[in-house]
């Protein structure tokens, strides 16, 4: 599934399935598209060595026995699958994440179902570090909710799942990924450095790579708090025009 490179994703981590359904209810009453919205966690119930089944573009009509646990969720989100994940194990999925993983199992590169959670976020533009992250979640038995879109609508996804018992919260931007990709080796190392740095010198320009909505920032003061950023200094003149270029709008 090829993704927009003005979509981008927030990601709640919750603890129990209860904080993941509150959330999820929480979204609906917001308004939010509930077709863009996507959980994973283990299926407890599940013994099988093999796909349990699968359905896209619909509501849920059928989940069996696991009606107990994910029943509440049926009408709400679209599309739902129960998947084998070596070294996660078996994974109920409900949402636009099930096609992407869907996709990532379909793909020569993936090397079997072993990196098909983590292809389909990486595909969506979440980073590796990230990644690697929400599978050690998954795997320990939390639950992941995810909410895809532009920018606005996951600005107000991230200002409702901030209201709820997440764990983790996180927006990932997919130009971050692709702003990242622009820098030379020389680059990047300057990048990690300025992300170390305690303070921002005064009227720099740079962008927060953690809020790459809001644009070119200037400091506004002397010894500004810095968190992961990136400096124009950082950069050549060339590499911050190709960066500009990359922004959400």
């Amino acid at each position: 599934m090829t993704q927009s490179a003005q979509e981008h994703s927030v990601v709640a981590i919750y603890d129990t399935h209860a904080a993941a359904e509150a959330a999820i209810k929480a979204l609906q009453q917001s308004g939010f598209d509930m077709k863009t919205l996507s959980i994973v966690g283990k299926d407890f119930q599940t013994e099988e060595h093999a796909i349990g089944f699968y359905t896209a573009g619909d509501r849920i009509k059928v989940w069996g026995g696991r009606g107990a646990i994910w029943g509440t969720l049926w009408g709400m989100l679209f599309g739902g699958a129960v998947f084998l994940i070596p070294a996660i194990g078996p994974l109920v999925v409900m949402g636009p994440l099930v096609a992407w993983i869907v996709g990532a199992l379909e793909g020569a590169a993936v090397g079997g179902a072993t990196g098909a959670l983590a292809a389909a976020l990486s595909g969506i533009g979440i980073a590796s570090d990230s990644v690697i992250k929400y599978e050690v979640d998954v795997k320990a038995g939390k639950f992941l909710v995810l909410a895809h879109g532009g920018a606005d609508a996951v600005a107000s996804a991230r200002v409702v799942l901030g209201t709820t018992d997440a764990s983790h919260l996180a927006t990932h931007y997919r130009a971050l990924n692709q702003v990242m990709s622009l820098l030379s080796d020389d680059e990047i190392a300057s990048v990690s450095t300025a992300e170390t740095a305690v303070r921002l010198p005064d009227d720099e320009e740079y962008l927060d790579l953690e809020q790459l909505e809001r644009g070119v920032r200037r400091s506004p003061g002397p010894g500004t708090p810095l968190g992961r950023v990136l400096p124009r200094k950082a950069v050549h003149d060339a590499t911050w025009r190709k960066i500009v270029a990359q922004l959400p709008q």
